[in-house]
């Protein structure tokens, strides 16, 4: 049960749906791995990520030890690989809550062995490949002589080889074929050494659209999972699966000349109403947005007016009449309107990765 106005609605169904249809585009050969970091992109890892399990998915993709930890005191007993290099502080953790995890440098593999073996446990390791993202990995020259090291280093298995596109969701793909090229190419140098992951995963949500049957093994869905496609004008038949509501907390008359909020950004040219809403950057609503957002109140959209609150902020109603209470939607369906996560990152100039990651934990999750 939720305590608070501002919640966020999470629509299982749709995520189902959406799971669905991901996994009716990759080949039968390839599998999801759901990510879920950073809080299932705001959604709710726990939540989530048991939707995730039930709809038959046994991978779970996160970025730190702590929560794959969460996950697992949660009871969730799916594969969890972190896709981020370890730090060393994570290290006891990836043993003790069985957490597979990526590998890019000599002593992250030295550390780990030697913590693996003295607790006499097996850690699996996905070797990531720096194909061009010059992010994380190591540099394709490198790749032979780091899987020799893992396989040969007590404690540790070899289980995967990765890489991560930096232009997937780009018109041009002439960098994404080249990247894929530089990875098949140290795919088949380990090959030719015998070695042979069983798992092989280069595809995100984007490249997962792109080229469903060439990414491997595994696949890495993220927004698509959500509703959101990385590449416009595809994939339209996911669904977003958030919604932000909350509700009119208070009304008052404004004259005119008179302001809202701080620094008085907003004066009111004729008379008016505002309604306070209680939710603000605090929650996730940028500031960023001051006078640009709407909201969506009985299937009409209204200004947000004013500098955004941390805890607050303020609608021009202008003369209607609405009660306290009244329900208010920033993300969602609200009568015949709508407003999308990715329409306030419009504005922001941004991407609703953004968007969803950052509502707050304070903001209750209801799942339906």
């Amino acid at each position: 049960m939720h305590t608070r106005s501002t919640h966020v609605i999470i629509d299982s169904r749709a995520l189902r749906s959406n799971i669905k249809l991901l996994k009716d585009h990759l080949s039968a050969h390839t599998e999801i791995m759901a990510m879920v970091k950073a809080n299932a992109y705001g959604h709710g890892i726990i939540e989530c990520s048991r939707i995730a399990i039930e709809e038959g998915i046994k991978y779970l993709g996160i970025a730190f030890a702590s929560e794959g930890v969460q996950l697992r005191e949660a009871g969730i007993h799916a594969s969890l690989l972190l896709m981020t290099p370890p730090e060393p502080e994570e290290l006891d953790s990836i043993i003790q809550y069985d957490i597979e995890t990526i590998i890019c440098n000599v002593d992250t593999i030295k550390r780990l062995s030697e913590k693996a073996e003295k607790h006499h446990k097996t850690v699996n390791i996905h070797l990531f490949i720096d194909t061009g993202m010059h992010r994380d990995g190591v540099y394709p020259e490198e790749a032979l002589a780091m899987a020799q090291l893992i396989v040969s280093s007590p404690g540790l298995h070899l289980k995967g080889l990765c890489t991560h596109f930096a232009t997937a969701d780009s018109v041009d793909t002439s960098f994404m074929e080249e990247q894929l090229h530089i990875f098949e190419q140290c795919l088949d140098t380990l090959s030719d050494h015998d070695i042979k992951p069983a798992l092989i995963h280069v595809g995100n949500s984007a490249a997962m659209i792109r080229m469903p049957e060439n990414i491997g093994t595994l696949a890495r869905p993220g927004l698509s999972m959500y509703g959101y496609s990385p590449i416009p004008n595809t994939f339209n038949e996911i669904k977003p699966v958030l919604q932000l509501h909350s509700a009119v907390m208070s009304i008052r008359r404004l004259k005119k000349g008179e302001s809202v909020s701080y620094g008085r950004s907003f004066i009111a040219e004729k008379d008016t109403t505002i309604a306070t809403i209680p939710i603000g950057y605090g929650d996730g609503l940028f500031r960023g947005l001051s006078g640009k957002l709407h909201c969506i109140i009985q299937g009409t959209l209204f200004p947000v007016v004013g500098n955004i609150c941390m805890d607050e902020c303020m609608v021009d109603i202008g003369d209607i009449a609405i009660a306290i209470g009244t329900k208010v939607t920033f993300i969602g369906e609200n009568g015949q309107a709508h407003q999308s996560a990715e329409d306030l990152a419009a504005i922001l100039h941004t991407i609703p990765y953004e968007i969803t990651t950052a509502i707050s934990a304070r903001v209750p999750r209801i799942i339906v």
